[in-house]
């Protein structure tokens, strides 16, 4: 058993390297997850990197708990992340596999992965599970749930401060800045995920195109608007103007007909995000306090015209995005990167990819809203064993920067489901703006008015009573702020 192990292993380090020097010749090294920031240290000192330049954590190479760290995680998950119980031959479950072999050889542990349903619509369950372990005496040392489920967890007092335990360390990479500098509240840090997330890559949002109807219709490169900045909303609205079609002639207009823009209501979210805008952000102290972005003239200016792209002309589709993109008659498709996943054996023509749009050109950067499916780590209140729980969830996140995060993100999303170098660049963009904003991640206990007055607002396309509506919902929000300000200052000092 200890040589297959050994030759799986050798196996998984000589699949990395084979990917690193394809990255590498793509002139895409410098900005993966596996930047040469190091170089190998002396004999006598530990190294910083491996041996293909990724770095390495500063967890101690002697520790041996000789326990079973049990993990909470929910089952109805978009992708596989938890449990993989044997090779398959698929190489991200494969590198999932050896990141939890390599997890508990390191640590002299047993990883006990129990599942239960925790999605956007069992979160109850969920945390009604992890209530009644804690309740019991302590069934998980960790809770890995749906993103929002963090929070919650945090708000009741379930969890404890990551920052108080040892061999956690957020200065690393695989612990993204975006992340853990909104979470960390009051000098505190309840929940974190980064690289340990297989899903956090899929959710990261991004517009698709056709590349046929980019040429058939004589438009501009979206690559080219990217790079150089021009790459706005109201860009993308006008290319997609004037391109529907009643290609089945039934008077009706339907998936089969031909658009210039497609999108489902959970994704306008994104066009919110992609413009720099936010529902909360941290005061004085680092607590939550509502944007003043949330209710501005740039948020009503958006949402605007947003509505009278969808609702007043022919052009924008509302519905099944990932459905009607591979009917090869849409022009630009707004979803999750996820989609080229889903519909891989349906879409038989080029595509590329680009970031969510600017809102203008004076914006500096690209922001890349997540979708709500990853998961959010916490480590139990109940727990007889922080410290090694901690350094469960550094080690899996360190082992997943290097063995999943290379088989996913860049050989599996920047080249199986690409076609050409400039796609592979552009999945570089997406990933490097990705924005965290912490409303999102206390939906829950903001009534979910931090993704709903938004959105909604678009669905019904309703942009003209916004003021009212937000109005009516500021005083809720407001008191709900306040109260999750209030629980996590009191478990601030109980720990």
């Amino acid at each position: 058993m200890k040589k297959l192990v050994a030759v799986f292993l050798a196996f998984l380090l000589f699949s990395t390297l084979l990917m690193s020097c394809a990255v590498s010749e793509n002139g895409n090294g410098d900005d993966t997850g596996g930047n040469n920031i190091g170089t190998s240290a002396t004999d006598n000192e530990q190294p910083l990197v491996d041996s293909n330049g990724y770095l390495l954590d500063s967890v101690p190479n002697d520790l041996n708990f000789g326990t079973t760290i049990s993990i909470l995680y929910w089952s109805d998950v978009e992708q596989p992340e938890f449990q993989v119980d044997e090779i398959t031959g698929d190489i991200v479950k494969d590198a999932i596999y050896g990141r939890n072999l390599q997890t508990e050889t390191r640590l002299g542990i047993t990883l006990n992965w129990v599942g239960t349903l925790g999605n956007y619509d069992n979160q109850k369950n969920f945390v009604s599970t992890a209530f009644n372990s804690i309740s019991s005496g302590g069934d998980y040392d960790i809770f890995a749930g749906y993103s929002m489920t963090g929070a919650t967890l945090a708000v009741n007092g379930y969890v404890l401060d990551l920052k108080s335990l040892d061999y956690l360390d957020f200065e690393k990479p695989w612990w993204p800045d975006s992340l853990i500098g909104q979470a960390t509240i009051g000098d505190k840090l309840y929940f974190a995920s980064g690289d340990i997330s297989t899903n956090m890559l899929h959710m990261m949002y991004a517009v698709f195109f056709n590349k046929r109807m980019i040429t058939d219709f004589d438009l501009e490169s979206p690559y080219d608007l990217v790079n150089s900045g021009a790459w706005t909303y109201t860009k993308m609205f006008e290319m997609a103007t004037g391109i529907y079609s009643d290609l089945n002639a039934n008077n009706t207009r339907d998936m089969n007909d031909r658009y210039g823009f497609a999108t489902a209501s959970i994704h306008y979210d994104a066009f919110f995000t992609g413009a720099g805008l936010n529902t909360v952000e941290k005061g004085e102290n680092d607590w939550l306090i509502m944007s003043p972005t949330f209710n501005s003239e740039k948020t009503l200016t958006l949402l605007n015209d947003i509505n009278s792209f969808m609702w007043n002309g022919n052009d924008g589709y509302h519905g099944s995005t990932g459905a009607i993109f591979a009917l090869d008659n849409t022009i630009f498709t707004l979803d999750r990167s996820y989609m080229a996943l889903l519909r891989k054996d349906e879409i038989s023509f080029d595509y590329g990819i680009v970031p969510v749009p600017k809102f203008d050109e004076a914006q500096e950067k690209y922001y890349t809203c997540l979708g709500f499916p990853y998961t959010m780590y916490t480590i139990s209140m109940a727990t007889k064993q922080p410290e090694a729980a901690a350094a469960t969830l550094e080690v899996l996140c360190s082992e997943a920067y290097r063995q999943t995060t290379p088989m996913l993100f860049e050989t599996t999303m920047k080249y199986k489901y690409t076609s050409d170098d400039e796609s592979v660049r552009m999945y570089d963009i997406i990933r490097e703006s990705v924005s965290i904003d912490i409303g999102r991640i206390f939906t829950t206990e903001l009534n979910n008015y931090s993704y709903s007055l938004f959105r909604n607002a678009v669905v019904n396309n309703t942009a003209g009573s916004w003021a009212s509506t937000f109005k009516g919902s500021s005083k809720i929000f407001e008191k709900c702020l306040q109260a999750i300000n209030d629980s996590l200052a009191e478990l601030s000092a109980k720990q």
